[in-house]
């Protein structure tokens, strides 16, 4: 009947029918009604969920705005460590009391709630433990000589964040440059795909858009790619998803993270994670895009330029002027917050264009190979 279509539209989850113990999740007479077999697993997509997940107007906006604020609060706090670190040089921040003082940053910022999960905050190897969960009896030191990776977020009556930003206060190490930058290619590789708006093109088409430059070094990470996210809601709202297993299509309106990373076990952990608007795009709306709403910079220290092309430079510089002119307002009290602000979202100089400045006449009376293509493409230049 009509009825038992809507309830069944409606339904939660999965039935399951367990000859031994009895049907685990459904009232028998509706299994009976819509002739589910014993022993049979079926997987009814619920509406309502499904409804949910396309945030209006008001939701869309409130994620942009919220992200803004706790954004600044994430800034101050990065700031803040690295003068702690390397100016102050401390060595009794922990894993724990890092995790408390990003709170206390938080706390003061309009419309906060609390938190939208436990904070993760691990240096070095404790990196590599996914989700890995920091006691004040039980952690690491953080120093400027590891990898330390903070995966936090916040509810807020206008929406909920859920932000990763990996850092390294010192030297890194040349693999960890590669690693952390492959994860932020797949991460900018994932941001900028453009897919159509058919309701078919689902998480597990979008996940390697995410993997595909650690895929290049026969690398991976053991997680899913994103989770979809309330607002002011469960911070992992599904069933939306970016990995192999999520079947759900995107549509317009869908808010998901978008976190790959990849972990050395007992060495370190990188993840960088934004949360995105799905949407349709603006030239074509039969086609569907991404927004990335978290105002955060990357780390540049762990930056390997070289594996970036043009195109990934500029689009690095061009987000990282909209965090800088999007946070100073918020962090104009904030000495400390705005010096690292301006010092992390300088626009970096691609080198290769550097090298087109040389002398004409030099590279005609040393031209070796590489003096040659320079010299082609400045003679292109001219027309």
């Amino acid at each position: 009947t009509a009825t038992t279509e809507i309830y069944t539209q409606a339904f939660v989850g999965s039935v399951r029918c367990v000859q031994e113990t009895g049907l685990d999740s459904a009232n028998a007479k509706l299994v009976q009604a819509i002739n589910i077999k014993e022993n049979t697993s079926i997987d009814i997509q619920d509406s309502i969920q499904v409804l949910k997940l396309m945030k209006n107007t008001v939701e869309l906006n409130g994620f942009r705005e919220c992200h803004k604020r706790d954004g600044a609060g994430l800034v101050a706090y990065l700031a803040w460590l690295e003068h702690q670190l390397n100016v102050l040089n401390r060595t009794d921040i922990t894993e724990f009391t890092g995790a408390e003082k990003v709170l206390e940053f938080r706390k003061s910022i309009l419309n906060f709630q609390g938190l939208s999960f436990g904070t993760i905050s691990s240096i070095g190897p404790n990196g590599s433990v996914i989700h890995y969960e920091p006691h004040a009896d039980n952690c690491k030191v953080i120093t400027n000589k590891e990898v330390y990776l903070l995966d936090s977020g916040c509810q807020y009556l206008d929406g909920t964040t859920d932000v990763t930003r990996t850092v390294h206060y010192g030297v890194p190490r040349d693999i960890e440059k590669e690693m952390y930058t492959r994860v932020l290619l797949g991460n900018l590789c994932l941001e900028r795909a453009i897919f159509p708006n058919n309701k078919v093109v689902n998480g597990s088409m979008l996940d390697m858009y995410a993997r595909k430059y650690l895929w290049e070094v026969c690398e991976d990470y053991c997680h899913g790619t994103g989770h979809g996210v309330g607002h002011f809601l469960g911070v992992h709202e599904g069933p939306i998803g970016i990995s192999l297993y999520r079947k759900v299509p995107f549509e317009d309106g869908f808010v998901c993270t978008n976190e790959p990373g990849y972990y050395k076990d007992g060495e370190y952990g990188i993840r960088i994670e934004n949360q995105m608007i799905c949407k349709k795009c603006e030239k074509n709306p039969s086609y569907l895009c991404f927004e990335n709403v978290t105002m955060a910079p990357y780390s540049k220290s762990l930056i390997d330029w070289k594996l970036l092309s043009k195109q990934d430079i500029e689009y690095v510089n061009a987000y990282h002027k909209k965090v800088h002119d999007t946070l100073a307002p918020l962090l104009k009290d904030d000495p400390i917050a705005l010096k690292y602000l301006a010092k992390e979202c300088e626009p970096h100089v691609c080198q290769a264009i550097t090298d087109l400045s040389v002398s004409y006449t030099h590279l005609r009376a040393h031209e070796t190979s590489l003096h040659l293509v320079c010299r082609l493409l400045l003679e292109k230049k001219k027309y």
